[in-house]
């Protein structure tokens, strides 16, 4: 799973080649001139200590005009090298660091854009199943976890495996016999890191799902900090997220201990290096500014062999925030389209649902259902709380699929026709106003992002919205805040009617449109609906019978299935189910208040 996730991230990476291709020549530069630093080290030493011109001229024949030069010429043109091998090492990690750092924000900004693209596909019954703080810690924490890597690791792979490349060259070439016996040394550290490396692993993956679950609880208790106010919970709810912490911070330490372990270990590597060098240099006829310039390598090879251990770490931590992302991104649709669906046309007959069941688990919601939805006709839903009567909208809008029957749109089924056709029949008002914190005018466009204002306000005035949007500060461009806070129950509900009226889809969908709202916010939204409704096709769900007594068809659903059905008088006059609902509300303090 995890090089799986490698391989579909280095795919990502793949998308910006050219920016790849231009790091990859700066950090050839930077290979090539940390070789010169090391291959010039001891000659010029020697040269500033004796001022003999031989120890340059051994080292530097490929540059013959310096060598044939007097020591007091070298003494001027020697740091201007220095200077200009710096000047060129300089610019090339400016470009690499540069090149890299963009390259890193593409590869985050492709991963958020898929993400949010899946998110936005997911099915509500998917979502529903996890917590919104862990879905959010794997936009924030582990897109920037393979941002890191993509930034340094990757770089740093690169960069330092040619400056080892470069360095153990210019080694071989001075001196190929201490080369070989302190690269010996190398291979000794395997299998240690290894297994380091897999204690990291394994504590990296512990603590990002805890991360997550952190998240998640952070998001919860800030969606209920009423209620955890109201019955004193502050004491448990902080017991609660101490114990999340606590587990958080143990795999964090232990992750640390293994991310310190390489370094540390390299560092004891690089310093038997450097002493057997000096003790096969002390025993051998070695040129001193060859043992100078080998020392030097040495220690430049081991510098990027270290950093290589501690990057690496990005790069685990990478592989694992990848497969939390791709978790999502690869999420099963539980609607899948078939092979050549076809496109529905606007609804002309009716929408029939026919035998179908449907289950939440193992707890059924929907049990061999049948009903139907005709056009011009305001059809409505009701009965008691899990009647399944929200799972029938659920299943029209494609969220789910019926575990038996099926659901037709002018005798088409649902399930060979595309999701976007179905949906486009449709303009869901749910109970809960799903507003965005933009502007009202945008919230309005949501489902025709298109019309022009003059159409959005003819929509507000039908909604009855128009009056209390011209009085906002800034009217239609007012923002109003997130999820609508600056705006009564009511005002956001109109707002999402209107909406509705606007996207032009031939049937409204409301799904408790007024169930959470006081009696006069009530009686707001009901003349916006008596407004909107007459000519269209309506599919109601309510509690409250008397706000679709005027409907067409009302069928009552009792543990999903269809128990009664016919217009207001029909099922009093029955005396069944709607009769005793009908009775008790009207006998309710809710009912008695209501504004009329």
């Amino acid at each position: 799973m995890r090089k799986k996730s490698m391989r579909r991230l280095l795919a990502y990476a793949g998308r910006h080649s050219a920016l790849l291709s231009m790091s990859f020549a700066c950090m050839t530069v930077l290979g090539l001139t940390t070789a010169a630093y090391a291959y010039l080290m001891g000659p010029v030493l020697r040269f500033l200590i004796s001022g003999a011109k031989d120890g340059i001229a051994n080292a530097i024949g490929f540059l013959p005009p310096l060598a044939r030069m007097g020591s007091t010429d070298a003494l001027w043109l020697l740091p201007l090298l220095i200077v200009g091998i710096g000047a060129i090492k300089g610019l090339a990690y400016l470009g690499q660091f540069y090149t890299m750092g963009v390259f890193g924000q593409r590869i985050a900004g492709d991963l958020r854009r898929d993400l949010f693209a899946r998110l936005c596909r997911l099915s509500p019954v998917q979502l529903s199943n996890s917590l919104s703080g862990d879905l959010l810690s794997r936009f924030s924490s582990d897109v920037a976890a393979v941002e890191l890597a993509a930034t340094y690791a990757v770089g740093s792979y690169v960069r330092d495996g040619l400056q080892i490349l470069f360095l153990v060259a210019v080694a071989l070439v001075l001196d190929w016999r201490i080369t070989v016996a302190v690269l010996v040394m190398v291979p000794l550290a395997a299998a240690p890191v290894s297994r380091i490396t897999q204690v990291f692993l394994r504590q990296s993956e512990e603590a990002q799902w805890q991360l997550g679950q952190i998240a998640g609880q952070v998001k919860e208790a800030l969606g209920s900090v009423r209620a955890i106010e109201a019955f004193n919970a502050e004491d448990a709810a902080l017991r609660h997220f101490e114990a999340e912490q606590t587990r958080y911070r143990v795999s964090m330490t232990r992750a640390a201990w293994a991310r310190s372990a390489v370094p540390a270990l390299m560092e004891i590597l690089a310093a038997l290096a450097i002493t057997g060098t000096l003790g096969y240099a002390a025993s051998h006829s070695v040129p001193p500014e060859h043992l100078v310039s080998l020392i030097a390598a040495v220690v430049l090879i081991y510098q990027p062999i270290k950093d290589l251990g501690r990057v690496g770490q990005f790069g685990i931590q990478a592989m694992v925030s990848g497969s939390r992302i791709f978790e999502v991104l690869d999420a099963a649709d539980p609607v899948l389209e078939p092979t050549g669906a076809r496109n529905l046309s606007p609804l002309r007959g009716a929408i029939t649902l026919e035998h179908v069941s449907y289950s939440y688990g193992e707890l059924p919601a929907l049990v061999d259902l049948s009903l139907a939805i005709p056009v011009g006709k305001i059809t409505a839903l009701v009965g008691p709380s899990g009647g399944g009567k929200s799972t029938v909208i659920s299943l029209l809008l494609g969220f789910d699929k019926p575990r038996a029957g099926s659901i037709r749109f002018d005798g088409v089924d649902l399930a060979e026709a595309t999701l976007d056709s179905a949906r486009k029949n449709f303009a869901l008002v749910t109970q809960e106003a799903l507003l965005f914190t933009e502007s009202v005018l945008e919230n309005i466009r949501v489902g025709r992002p298109s019309a022009s204002l003059q159409a959005v306000k003819e929509a507000a005035k039908i909604a009855d919205a128009d009056d209390f949007i011209r009085a906002l500060p800034r009217g239609y461009e007012t923002r109003i805040g997130e999820r609508g806070v600056t705006l009564s129950g009511g005002q956001r509900q109109r707002i999402c009617i209107a909406r509705a009226i606007l996207s032009e889809a031939p049937i409204l969908l409301l799904d408790e449109a007024t169930s959470s709202l006081d009696p006069s916010g009530e009686h707001e939204v009901q003349q916006a609906l008596s407004a909107a409704l007459p000519g269209r096709t309506a599919l109601i769900i309510a509690h409250r019978l008397w706000t679709v007594a005027n409907a067409d068809c009302i069928y009552v659903l009792e543990g999903g299935q269809v128990v009664e059905r016919g217009t207001h008088m029909e099922l009093l006059q029955a005396a069944g189910l709607y009769a005793r609902l009908w009775t008790l509300q009207q006998d309710s303090p809710a009912s008695r208040s209501r504004v009329a």
